[in-house]
């Protein structure tokens, strides 16, 4: 019995001949793997982070980032988006256009601050309260654009964690008037600090200037030891003598009355986790007087 079916011709024989033989030569090569990432022609890379104008309201945590250019053309950086989340909940989501783009030149890098400020109030608005420091992230994207207004679009993704501060609390003391005659007095002037922060304030320096009425009276850098154990406080005393004769009369009227008008203001500068941070203070009150012998 005959088999039904087509005959291959003999050029169909020798084309798919030809088709086997150039496959076992690997003239058909296989997809390709995975290879490396195409090599970007602009990189992102935080370098730091800092914190600026910290007080009890608040504070700005700037991100340092460094944008490298590894093309062989200037780019603008145009526009950045981001998100900032705190404790796992969005706090902030903003685009943000440049009115005047920023150049980033070719071959070089080029460093950017991406500031994010953070009002107390609004922050335990958006994600409830939050106990002496906060863990967040920053998302989000930059866009640069080159000569011909075409973009590319560069993701960060950076971590972050920044303090709940509590202003230190300033409280005058009874002023100590040792001595008083008619050229001058010998005076004690005392002042407590308060910390009320769940951690150590490393004070490195606390500057002051010392006012009764509207007359300087002493100015200077607290002695001693200055850091507040978290949650405590410190009693600083600073003895001085007052010459009437350069000082005035007026001053030694102000000194024989029951309270003296006392202004205490100044700066301090704190060691922390978070870097450097400045502290300005500023306080007025009648402050009783103490007389001894």
């Amino acid at each position: 019995m005959r088999r039904s079916g087509l005959t291959p011709s003999p050029a169909f024989r020798a084309a798919l001949a030809a088709l086997l033989l150039l496959i076992r030569a690997g003239g058909f090569a296989s997809p390709a793997g995975p290879g490396p990432p195409p090599k970007e022609d602009i990189t992102l890379s935080l370098k730091d982070k800092v914190i600026r104008d910290l007080s009890s309201s608040g504070l700005t945590l700037a991100f340092h980032i460094a944008v490298s250019n590894r093309s062989a053309s200037d780019r603008d950086l145009v526009r950045y988006h981001y998100r900032v989340i705190i404790n796992q909940k969005v706090f902030l989501d903003m685009t943000v256009g440049l009115d005047a783009p920023l150049p980033v030149p070719a071959g070089r890098d080029t460093l950017l601050a991406l500031p994010v400020k953070i009002s107390y109030p609004l922050l335990f608005d958006a994600v409830g309260p939050v106990e002496d420091k906060a863990l967040c992230d920053i998302v989000g994207e930059m866009s640069f654009a080159d000569a011909r207004k075409r973009e590319d679009r560069v993701g960060f993704a950076y971590p972050g964690e920044f303090p709940i501060f509590k202003d230190p609390e300033v409280e005058f003391l009874p002023i100590q008037l040792n001595d008083l005659t008619v050229g001058g007095a010998d005076v004690i002037f005392r002042t407590r600090f308060k910390n009320f922060n769940g951690y150590d304030l490393v004070v490195d320096r606390l500057s002051f200037r010392l006012l009764f009425g509207d007359k300087e009276v002493l100015s200077g850098a607290m002695p001693g030891d200055k850091s507040l154990p978290r949650s405590g406080e410190k009693v600083f005393s600073l003895p001085f003598l007052i010459d009437f004769f350069e000082a005035g009369k007026d001053l030694r009227e102000l000194l024989q009355k029951a309270a003296v008008p006392c202004r205490l203001a100044g700066e301090v500068e704190i060691t922390s986790a978070w870097g450097k941070l400045l502290i300005r203070y500023d306080k007025t009150q009648d402050v009783p007087v103490a007389k001894t012998g």
